[in-house]
């Protein structure tokens, strides 16, 4: 899921921003805590580190940690899904920048229509709720990226 890859890089950026510039403690302090098997290593802490410095709001928290969790289930569970199924559409729709999914629209039936015209009805909605999907965690990662600086440290910089 790239959108995780995504958050991953802006979570990235604002823990950095938060510790020293110099060189040194950059190569001897900062790395150190940040590499795989560093205290903030995982995505999952550099997250926690964010909001518990009040850096991202609550919603945006939720939001990310639902993104990572439907993200590894979907990676252990290797069945390939559409943006209308509903282990996609339910976690989705529990996500606080999700304003509102598109309605489900009433599909015409075999008897009423060539089958193609129900194929493309049923493709034009999975596209709908596809747009959707795309522009409520860009708007997300949009938001967690554009963090000021001023506000991550309540120590201030040197």
């Amino acid at each position: 899921m790239a959108a995780v890859e995504l958050l991953a890089e802006a979570l990235n950026i604002l823990v950095v921003q938060v510790f020293r510039k110099d060189d040194y403690a950059v190569k001897y302090a900062v790395e150190p805590l940040l590499v795989g098997d560093g205290p903030l290593g995982e995505l999952s802490v550099r997250l926690k580190l964010v909001y518990a410095l009040g850096v991202i709001t609550r919603h945006e928290y939720e939001d990310a940690e639902l993104l990572m969790a439907l993200r590894e289930e979907l990676n252990h569970d290797g069945t390939e899904y559409r943006f209308t199924d509903d282990e996609i559409l339910g976690p989705f729709g529990e996500l606080h920048c999700v304003a509102e999914l598109p309605p489900v629209p009433t599909f015409l039936r075999p008897d009423e229509a060539d089958a193609s015209l129900i194929a493309m009805q049923r493709q034009r909605y999975q596209q709908m709720v596809r747009s959707t999907m795309v522009l409520s965690i860009t708007e997300l990662l949009s938001r967690i990226s554009q963090k000021q600086v001023s506000k991550l440290s309540p120590l201030g910089h040197a």
